[in-house]
């Protein structure tokens, strides 16, 4: 540490000088005129010092042990810093080249990326944790000498992974993990002009191409599949370029290597980065939505052996429904990739309900239903135009998920699902979906309490947004149910009178509900649902709210609505 931070004042003192004195000739010019001076110019001094610094530096940059080369880390920083300003200045006569210090930096910064050969890559392990920690902040060195000599730097990119022992899939793990993160990496340095012009052609990207042509993905080690499909994903501009090396990575994302890898981190990484992918590529992925489905089937029907987090069943419905809305499919082809997903998933809500647990432990089993629904959600999302017959596909979905709501309606993460499964419905099916809301409100209305009376007043707002005077039958018989539901829910005085403030808040936001969905019936021309024979005796009682709520509220924006 006084090693690094004596090493970061000479660079600082030195970058202070006025530049002719940084230069060699003055140096020169001074020594060959001191004649046995005792008086020593600065800057000689500062010359001086870093000739006796420098060795000692790479001693420890170099040295097998994280704390001592995290301690000089900041020396090999500023370094960086002082190089940058010295090519600013354009001039090769500096005394201090910092220059001439970065194919040594390099060298070392890359073989300290490596990681033991006995890392665990287990995080929350403490000593795994400090060796991460100062793997990052090589990486943050890196990418700033990438940023100042990105020339440089993918010339020594290149040549540690030509270093690297063939096949790529026989490679040793920590070499080859260091040299793919200067892959992935690098453009980080970068401007996106610059990053833009590496993707189009060169060094770099005959790099990418030649990872996607290696055997890379077939490495037995899992960190290195993953950070291999990290750089897939960060740099998929090449393969909708070069698109006949999909086919191959499809293959091995969808395949034993990825979604169905043994190892649950890859599979959850796979699940995630599938999704990006797919995202990324659009329509160009038609001639390979039959690979990526038919991965994503075998993940999903087989929870036994490959088990999966929820988060990660939830990438692979929304890709589902990415390939299926995105892709350029035909109605056909459509059809038969959904039912393929779709069907497993609806017998697996369907045995959940006939089951008996979520009688049993309604918690434990309501959060697995609550997923089952939160799937069709994500996979409804990116279908905002179905086909016809996707849409009777969707359509014969809404049942299913009734029985599951009408299953546990007590349970607020089924609740929740539900609501967001039917705001993607209203979005999908369009006016199709307005005779089958009235009993979904029904049962939304009566269970719902203080946490998702908001969800659930935000359905009743889309359907008027959505259909306006349309949505008279489906929210008809809903209106003064949900009415009421609120009033049941704002807080009262206690009986002294006093309300605490955070009750006054809850109190004040539960009425804001109510006069915005009034609001919305007024303005999106459904005023008919108030005259209807459900409504209209109670018509008065709703002028009355509407009018108490002008005039006693001093809310301005409530005030305003009423």
């Amino acid at each position: 540490e006084i090693m690094a931070a004596s090493g970061v004042e000479l660079l600082q003192c030195l970058e202070a000088l006025p530049m002719e004195k940084q230069m060699m000739e003055y140096i020169l010019h001074v020594t060959k005129h001191q004649n046995g001076s005792k008086q020593t110019d600065i800057a000689v001094l500062i010359i001086e010092l870093f000739q006796q610094l420098m060795p000692v530096f790479w001693k420890c940059f170099i040295y097998d042990d994280i704390d001592v080369t995290t301690a000089v880390l900041p020396f090999a920083s500023q370094l960086t810093v002082t190089l940058g300003k010295q090519i600013k200045m354009k001039s090769n006569a500096f005394s201090f080249p910092a220059i001439d210090h970065f194919p040594q930096l390099m060298s070392i910064m890359y073989k300290q990326m490596q990681y033991p050969e006995d890392f665990g890559y287990d995080y929350t392990d403490e000593d795994d944790a400090e060796e991460e920690v100062l793997r990052s902040k090589l990486r943050k060195l890196s990418q700033k000498i990438v940023k100042i000599l990105p020339t440089e730097s993918l010339q020594f990119l290149c040549g540690a992974l030509a270093n690297v022992t063939m096949p790529l899939s026989a490679a040793r793990t920590s070499e080859l993990e260091a040299a793919l993160r200067l892959v992935f990496h690098y453009c980080e340095g970068l401007s996106p002009a610059a990053t833009s012009l590496a993707l189009e052609a060169g060094p770099f990207r005959q790099v990418i191409e030649a990872l996607h042509q290696s055997d890379v993905a077939y490495h037995p080690h899992r960190e290195v599949v993953i950070l291999y499909y990290d750089i897939v994903v960060r740099y998929a501009k090449v393969l909708k370029e070069k698109q006949e090396l999909l086919p191959g990575i499809l293959s091995t994302m969808s395949g034993a290597q990825g979604l169905q890898h043994p190892h649950p981190r890859v599979r959850s990484r796979s699940c995630y980065l599938l999704l990006r992918l797919v995202k990324e590529m659009g329509p160009i992925l038609r001639p390979y939505v039959e690979t990526a489905v038919g991965g994503i089937q075998g993940l999903l029907t087989n929870h036994t052996s490959l088990p999966l987090q929820p988060d990660d069943s939830l990438y692979l419905f929304e890709t589902t429904g990415l390939l299926i809305g995105k892709a350029g499919l035909n109605e056909s082809e459509q059809q038969r990739y959904l039912m393929a997903v779709i069907t497993p998933h609806i017998r697996s809500i369907e045995e959940i309900i006939s089951s008996g647990n979520l009688s049993h432990d309604p918690d434990h089993y309501g959060g697995i239903l609550a997923n089952f629904i939160a799937a069709i959600a994500y996979m409804s999302k990116p279908i905002s135009k179905p086909s016809p017959e996707v849409k009777k596909i969707l359509l014969g979905i809404i049942p299913v998920l009734l029985s599951a709501l009408r299953s546990l309606p007590t349970n607020e993460h089924v609740r929740g699902k539900t609501i967001i499964a039917l705001q993607r419905m209203i979005i999908c099916l369009n006016a199709d979906i307005i005779p089958r809301m009235s009993v979904f409100l029904e049962l939304l209305i009566s269970h719902c309490d203080t946490k998702d009376i908001l969800d659930v007043t935000q359905l009743l707002n889309q359907l008027c947004i959505k259909f306006k005077s349309a949505a008279v039958p489906s929210i008809d018989s809903s209106v003064m149910p949900f009415l009421r539901k609120c009033y049941e829910l704002i807080p009262r005085a206690s009986e002294d009178g006093d309300l605490a403030p955070h009750l006054i808040t809850e109190q004040l936001s539960i009425q804001k509900l109510i006069f915005i969905f009034l609001q919305h019936i007024v303005i999106r021309n459904v005023t008919a649902v108030l005259l209807s024979p459900t409504n209209s005796p109670q018509l008065e009682e709703i002028l009355r709210v509407m009018k108490e709520g002008a005039v006693s509220i001093m809310e301005p924006s409530m005030k305003k609505t009423c």
